[in-house]
């Protein structure tokens, strides 16, 4: 089964990343610009099968996450949301670039074969979460373990 942490930042400032992020993760990542030629094509394509983005979304966006640093089979979020945030800058206020426009939030991927179950939030996790002042969002999805089988021959 899989897991990982996701971080999502969001801003209107192109600078934002930069701010909140380590140099060396930023070398990695892409930004995603809502108004560049690609993507403002891709919005008119969906447009046009009668989908409308939403026009108070933040401009520009980066992702990253923890699947390949800490391992899709590591099921306790802890670690993966520790290794998330360890890529921001120390001292970075998240609050106080929320105050300012900018968006944060993380989101864990729970894969799990339908049995029931899901991620143990403990107390150390919960205070990681209110010292950086951040939403987890978790996502329950379904995978197959016949499918995961093949993929592991």
């Amino acid at each position: 089964m899989t897991y990982y942490c996701t971080f999502f930042l969001k801003s209107n400032d192109s600078r934002a990343a930069s701010r909140i992020l380590s140099p060396d993760l930023l070398e990695t990542i892409q930004c995603d610009d809502l108004r560049s030629p690609a993507s403002l094509a891709s919005a008119e394509r969906l447009r046009a099968a009668g989908f409308v983005r939403r026009m108070d979304l933040p401009r520009y966006a980066w992702i990253f996450d923890s699947e390949n640093a800490i391992g899709p089979g590591v099921w306790d979020p802890y670690p993966h949301v520790e290794w998330v945030l360890s890529r921001l800058k120390p001292g970075i206020s998240l609050a106080a670039e929320r105050a300012s426009g900018t968006e944060t939030h993380l989101g864990f991927f729970w894969g799990g074969g339908g049995t029931g179950g899901g991620p143990f939030i403990s107390v150390q996790l919960a205070e990681l979460l209110v010292r950086y002042q951040i939403a987890l969002d978790v996502g329950f999805y379904y995978e197959n373990p016949d499918e995961e089988a093949v993929k592991a021959s």
